[in-house]
């Protein structure tokens, strides 16, 4: 167990300096939908409206480097349904929200993904196209039961998907759940939490984010042999 600490201190000394010694310049590639985030199509499977979407390009050349460097990030998806609404405001019907933290994992050598809550759920993968494959695809996800929706109106389905980098109030637990100790315990790990956050603001790993929409639906389409030109 020394030894393994021993290793993570060093993990995270590379990491700071790692950041410390990369050019904070700003990178254009945040803003807008570079990232390639595409939405469609929506169906009706089972009774069930689904949706897929498809982010392409989710790292830069920066990002990866901050990722295989060690530090540690946070994805969080953000699916709506909306109904459209003339001479007013879309109305949302519903949200779903995902959040995964992502390391690397030095001693593993592999990536490390930890979903959801009560309990969260732990996956490793070997790289970042491994990691690009099972976060940024989905394919047919249910979001809603088309019974409960108007038949007649017109839907449609927003796909926000942020990258961030993890607080630095969350860098104890994620140490933590790399060396499978308790996340509440205290002492004896890496770095002092002062210097994880300076890795943090060094890192220049700014919020990363894309927004775009699906067609516009009427569930009503779905049961028809075609739909209306």
């Amino acid at each position: 167990m020394q030894a393994r600490r021993g290793s993570r201190r060093t993990l995270w000394i590379g990491i700071l300096l790692s950041c410390v010694v990369t050019p904070m310049l700003p990178d254009p590639a945040r803003a807008g939908n570079d990232m390639g985030l595409e939405v469609g199509p929506v169906e009706s499977v089972g009774g069930a409206i689904c949706v897929s979407y498809e982010v392409e390009e989710p790292f830069t050349p920066r990002l990866t480097e901050t990722l295989e460097s060690g530090m540690p990030a946070t994805v969080t998806f953000e699916v709506g349904l909306w109904k459209r609404r003339a001479l007013w405001f879309d109305k949302l019907v519903l949200a779903i929200r995902s959040e995964h933290k992502i390391v690397y994992d030095d001693w593993a050598r592999a990536f490390r993904i930890r979903s959801g809550l009560n309990p969260p759920r732990s996956r490793k993968v070997p790289n970042l196209d491994s990691l690009a494959t099972f976060l940024f695809q989905a394919r047919r996800l249910p979001i809603a039961d088309g019974a409960a929706l108007d038949s007649t109106s017109t839907y449609y389905v927003s796909v926000r998907v942020t990258i961030r980098p993890v607080a630095a109030e969350d860098l104890g637990e994620i140490e933590s759940w790399l060396s499978g100790e308790d996340a509440k315990t205290e002492g004896g790990r890496g770095l002092p939490r002062y210097l994880l956050g300076l890795a943090v603001s060094l890192s220049g790993l700014g919020d990363r984010t894309a927004l775009a929409k699906s067609e516009r639906f009427v569930p009503a389409w779905f049961g028809a042999s075609r739909r209306p030109g």
